[in-house]
Parts: C-alpha cells; sequence; structure tokens
C-alpha cells in the first residue's frame, strides 16, 4: 500500500494511502484521513465536478468528545506570562492531559510530541489567540490543534484547527468537546 492514496467518489477508481487519501468528488477535491484516534474529511479545493456525488468535510473524534474539565485542566495550568504546551491524550482507556518536559519563553515554547495526543494545546500568554507561522511549521501532523491568548484573563479566547498532514481547517470547540459554551470565548 501507498503512503499517499487516491480515490474518486462514486466510482471504482483509485486506492486509499496508509496515511491519507485525495478524494476528488462532485464539489471538489478533498483530503482523508484515520488512525485510531481521529477520522476526518477537508475540502482542499471546491470545484464542480459534474457527474460526481458532493462529499461533505466532517471530524471524528474515534473515542468521542473530550470532557471539558480537561481543557479547563489544561488551561489552569497555563502561566499568563509565557507560552506553554499541554496535550491531552488517548491512553487507551480514557483521555488524559499530558504535560511534556518544555522549555518556556515569551514567544516560543518547545517539547516532545506526546504519543496518544489527540488536541495539542498551546498557551500564546497574554497575547492574542492566533496561528503562527511557526505553528503552521510545527503542526505537520494529524491531531487537532488549539491555541489560546489571553490567559490571564478571567475568559481566555481560543482557536482550533484540524491539522492534516500540512493542511489546516477551522474546528469549532464544540466539535471536540463537550460543554465548550462559556469556558472560553472563540475567535
Amino acid at each position: 500500500m501507498r503512503l499517499v492514496g487516491y480515490r474518486i467518489h462514486d466510482l471504482d477508481l483509485g486506492s486509499p494511502g496508509e496515511a491519507y487519501t485525495y478524494a476528488m468528488a462532485g464539489n471538489g477535491l478533498f483530503l482523508e484521513a484515520g488512525n485510531g484516534l481521529l477520522r476526518a474529511r477537508i475540502l482542499l479545493a471546491g470545484a464542480v465536478v459534474r457527474g460526481l456525488a458532493p462529499l461533505e468535510s466532517f471530524l471524528e473524534l474515534r473515542h468521542g468528545p473530550i470532557p471539558v474539565h480537561l481543557l479547563a485542566l489544561a488551561i489552569s495550568a497555563m502561566p499568563a506570562d509565557v507560552e506553554s504546551y499541554a496535550a491531552i491524550v488517548w491512553d487507551g482507556l480514557t483521555y488524559r492531559v499530558a504535560f511534556p518536559p518544555q522549555e518556556r519563553g515569551d514567544a516560543h515554547v518547545t517539547y516532545e510530541p506526546v504519543p496518544g495526543t489527540v488536541v495539542g494545546l498551546h498557551s500564546h500568554g497574554a497575547m492574542e489567540a492566533f496561528f503562527s507561522y511557526q505553528d503552521d511549521r510545527d503542526e505537520q501532523g494529524f491531531q487537532v490543534s488549539m491555541v489560546v491568548g489571553e490567559v490571564g484573563r478571567l475568559i481566555p479566547a481560543a482557536k482550533a484547527r484540524l491539522c492534516l498532514y500540512g493542511y489546516f481547517a477551522p474546528v469549532r470547540l464544540n466539535e471536540v468537546f463537550t460543554g465548550t459554551h462559556s469556558l472560553m470565548e472563540e475567535e
């Protein structure tokens, strides 16, 4: 089997890849991937392709949505004056928060990836929540990524996205966590 595959939706053409698969559908080109933690499809380029049925983007957490108290726990441990990192991982039985060894600074955090990561969460301390050029370079795997800004505020700001091997798609927090409506502001 090949690392990257392709398929034409509704036709018996192509074969899936081990890492991800490009899928042509009636409404454009999609990227699909799945593993033991996540399954997803994102639209890469919209187009009208006559003769093919349309597809929809989706994100599925294989073990269900993540309890919001884990997000609250991760954010409560993040200092307001430097960047920091936490991972929400599936350990085979349940979701849990992991804080790997890390080097923190005003505008950077370096850490070792944590096996089983479903959501990689990093803070920007007192700065706004945004994905930086460095984040784009770092987040080349397959997971949900979050950035939290204005950590010292009562209600911090957050952005989330699906990272699919160098492609990114915005994600709403309620697609990933249970009960996030009052925990933080989505930007």
